[in-house]
């Protein structure tokens, strides 16, 4: 009865874990599914889950566990050890914000290029931008040349930059296609004054930002380093007999329990050292096509 209290608490903090997910919720026919598919989905293993792309590697955890809790008696092992498999990576991954930081970096200083070809007045807003491509930094070139091959195919600039900022999917390229855009309608040549203010304000956005990761890349280290030092001491208890006491039922409870918080604790770390994106504010009808 504790063996089966202790998987029911575990699985209780299972379901509570996924159900803060975020999940697209796609209206579907209704069809009578496959066995136990309603459990499947609580747990976050159907195809719209967000356990759906771990799943070969729960199954080879909960495998694994399995088979050293038949060695051990140890059966709080087919919980933990699939949950280790999945949430150590995210632990030790690295975060995108920098990545971020770069391409905001990036279309700052195309920003400012576009503005040279422009300030003449002797090229049009199509041929200005089609004369930055080559001098476009790698990870903003590939969206600006399929901007440019739509408006060598004669497609309106207005959809066209839509696509573009949606391809980009970014703050700062919502930003950039906005005032491009109101360009495009109005044709009054005053697009160069307004992207030299832009570039501006996105100059001092990403130093700001690069701050801010920077200072946050200590707090990520710290959770690295933490559970590399549980990891250790772990390890290394197991071999002096201090963990003999959680071989009992009630032990194993104790031990799901304290796994879980103990994990809880390490992503609510990791969490407060992320930051969140500035949401786009295109709107999404007139955004692809």
């Amino acid at each position: 009865m504790a063996v089966l209290a202790g998987l029911g608490v575990g699985l209780g903090i299972w379901f509570v874990l996924v159900g803060v997910q975020k999940r697209e919720e796609v209206p579907r026919p209704k069809r009578s599914g496959p066995p136990f598919a309603g459990l499947i989905r609580l747990v976050g293993l159907d195809k719209d889950g967000p356990l759906y792309p771990q799943r070969r590697l729960l199954l080879i955890g909960a495998g694994g566990g399995l088979v050293v809790a038949l060695v051990t008696g140890w059966w709080s092992l087919v919980i933990i050890v699939p949950v280790l498999l999945v949430g150590l990576p995210s632990l030790f991954r690295t975060t995108t914000s920098s990545a971020d930081v770069e391409k905001m970096t990036d279309l700052t200083a195309w920003v400012r290029s576009l503005i040279g070809v422009l300030s003449g007045g002797a090229v049009g807003l199509e041929q200005g931008i089609a004369a930055t491509l080559a001098s476009a930094s790698p990870s903003i070139r590939p969206a600006l040349a399929r901007l440019v091959a739509r408006l060598e195919a004669r497609q309106p600039i207005k959809p066209a930059l839509h696509r573009w900022a949606d391809e980009m999917d970014d703050y700062s390229a919502d930003l950039i296609a906005s005032a491009l855009i109101l360009e495009s309608d109005n044709r009054t040549g005053a697009v160069a004054p307004a992207l030299r203010q832009l570039a501006e304000s996105l100059s001092a956005h990403a130093r700001a930002r690069r701050e801010i990761e920077t200072e946050r890349a200590s707090g990520r280290a710290t959770v690295r380093w933490v559970t590399i030092v549980t990891l250790l001491v772990l390890a290394g208890t197991s071999t002096t007999g201090y963990l003999d006491g959680y071989d009992t039922p009630i032990g194993q409870v104790i031990a799901v329990v304290l796994f879980a918080l103990y994990c809880g604790c390490l992503m609510w770390m990791r969490q407060i050292s992320l930051g969140r994106p500035i949401p786009r504010f295109l709107p999404a009808s007139e955004q692809g096509a």
